[in-house]
C-alpha cells in the first residue's frame, strides 16, 4: 500500500488550482510568515510584523477545525491545525479569491486600508498573482471531506471568519513601492527555472507543480488577439522545455519530432481553453522523453552506441560492428555498456527492435515476417521468440489483445 505524505496530497490539490499552501509553526518567525501574501505587506509597509499577524489568525482556529479567513484586503485563506505527529503548527492554504476584483474594488481597498494612491500598483500586482476559485461550495466541501479524515473528525465544517481589526502600520514612501512589479518578475523567472529543471530531470509531478505556480503570475499580453497571444505563450514555453530536454542529452531527432507535433496541435487549437489544455500534456511528453531517452548519465561511447542503435535498429547492427564503428575492443565495449546500461548490447538491440515493432502491430495490418524485416530481425521466428521474452506473449497474441480492447 502506498502511503502519501499529507503535504504531498495538499500540494497536488492546491497546485491544480494554483493556490499555495504553507505549514507554519506556532512560533514562526517573520521571514517564514512573509510568504503568506508573497511578501506583499513587507513591500507595502514599514517593518511589518508578519509573525504577530499569523499568531492572531491561528488563535481564531477551533481545535480540530478549519476556518476560511478573509483578511483586510479581501484575500481568503483556509487555516487548520497540523497533527502532532507532523510537529504541530498550522496549515495556511492561500491566498485565493472567490471573485475577480475590479479597478473600483482596488480603489476601495486603498480607502479601507488608508493607503495612498501610490499603493495602487502594488495592489494590482498582488491581485494578478492571486488565483480565483470559482466553485466556492465545491472548494469548501472538498476540504471538509479531506480534513474530516486527516483530523479524524467527521463533523469538520469550514467556518467563515473575517478579521477586521485595523492594523497600526506605516506605509512606505511611494518610491519604495515602485519596486514591487520587479520583485514579482524575479519570482516568476525563478519559478520558471525550477519548472525547466524538473523537466530536465524528467520529474512530471514537480514540473507540473511549478508550471501551476508559474501560471499564477500575471503575464503581459503580447498581442491584442487573445487566442494568438495564448498560442504564442505556449509556443514560447515549448521552446524553453525543448532546450531543457536537450540539456538532458536527449537526441535532437526525438525532441524535434515531439516539438513539431506539439506546434501543429497548438496552431490547430480553436480557442484559449484548448491551448491551455495542451500545457500539462506538453510537460508530460517532454518529461517522458527525458525518462526514456536521456543519455546524460552515460559516457560518450555508450551514449553514441545507444543513439546509433535507436536510429539504425533496422540494419544488421551487432556488437562487433559497433566496436568497429567506435574503434574499440568489443570486449571493452561489452563490459562498459553492461556496466552503464544494465544489459548487454545484443539485449538492447533486440529490446529496441521489439519496441519499434509495437507501433507496427497496433497501427498496421502488416504480417509478422514484414514487421520482423522492417524492425531488423533476421526472420519472423526469431522476432516471435524475442518478443515473447520481452512481453511474455507472442506478437500475434499481442495484436489480438489490442483488437479485442478496441471492440469493447
Amino acid at each position: 500500500m502506498v502511503v502519501m505524505d499529507i503535504r504531498d496530497v495538499l500540494r497536488d490539490i492546491c497546485s491544480a488550482s494554483r493556490v499555495q499552501f504553507l505549514l507554519l509553526p506556532a512560533d514562526c518567525t517573520a521571514p517564514e510568515a512573509s510568504a503568506l501574501d508573497y511578501q506583499f505587506r513587507s513591500q507595502l509597509y514599514e517593518n511589518y510584523d508578519y509573525a504577530a499577524k499569523v499568531v492572531s489568525v491561528m488563535a481564531l482556529v477551533p481545535q480540530e477545525g478549519v476556518i476560511d479567513y478573509k483578511d483586510e484586503f479581501g484575500l481568503h485563506y483556509l487555516v487548520f491545525p497540523a497533527r502532532e505527529d507532523e510537529g504541530g503548527g498550522f496549515y495556511f492554504v492561500g491566498p485565493f479569491l472567490y471573485r475577480h476584483y475590479s479597478e473600483e474594488n482596488f480603489r476601495e481597498l486603498l480607502r479601507q486600508n488608508t493607503l495612498s494612491d501610490s499603493a495602487i500598483e502594488a495592489i494590482r500586482w498582488l491581485f494578478k498573482r492571486v488565483p480565483v476559485v470559482g466553485d466556492v461550495i465545491g472548494w469548501q466541501q472538498m476540504f471538509s471531506t479531506f480534513l474530516s479524515r486527516y483530523l479524524g473528525n467527521p463533523d469538520v465544517i469550514v467556518n467563515n471568519v473575517r478579521y477586521d481589526r485595523p492594523e497600526r502600520v506605516k506605509e512606505k514612501p511611494s518610491v519604495a513601492l515602485s519596486a514591487i512589479p520587479f520583485t514579482a518578475i524575479e519570482e516568476r523567472y525563478a519559478t520558471e527555472t525550477k519548472m525547466l529543471d524538473a523537466i530536465r530531470r524528467g520529474d512530471i509531478s514537480e514540473a507540473t507543480h511549478q508550471q501551476n505556480l508559474f501560471m499564477g503570475y500575471a503575464l503581459d499580453t503580447r498581442v491584442d488577439d487573445p487566442l494568438r497571444n495564448a498560442k504564442d505563450m505556449v509556443i514560447a514555453a515549448s521552446t524553453a522545455m525543448r532546450k531543457a530536454v536537450q540539456q538532458a542529452e536527449v537526441h535532437p531527432l526525438y525532441i524535434d519530432g515531439l516539438s513539431g507535433e506539439l506546434l501543429r496541435e497548438i496552431e490547430g487549437a480553436e480557442n484559449e481553453a484548448q491551448v491551455s489544455a495542451l500545457v500539462p500534456r506538453m510537460i508530460r511528453h517532454y518529461c517522458l522523453l527525458v525518462q526514456t531517452y536521456s543519455r546524460e548519465r552515460y559516457s560518450g561511447i555508450v551514449r553514441g552506441v545507444l543513439n546509433f542503435v535507436d536510429f539504425h535498429y533496422m540494419e544488421p547492427v551487432t556488437l562487433e560492428s559497433l566496436a568497429n564503428k567506435y574503434a574499440v575492443n568489443k570486449n571493452y565495449l561489452s563490459t562498459r555498456f553492461h556496466k552503464e546500461v544494465g544489459m548487454t548490447v545484443t539485449d538492447y538491440i533486440n529490446l529496441t527492435r521489439v519496441r519499434r515493432s509495437l507501433k507496427l502491430l497496433s497501427g498496421t495490418s502488416l504480417s509478422m515476417p514484414e514487421i520482423a524485416e522492417r524492425c531488423g530481425f533476421s526472420d519472423a521466428n526469431y522476432y516471435t521468440r524475442t518478443f515473447k521474452k520481452v512481453h511474455g506473449t507472442t506478437p500475434t497474441e499481442y495484436r489480438r489483445s489490442l483488437q479485442a480492447r478496441e471492440m469493447l
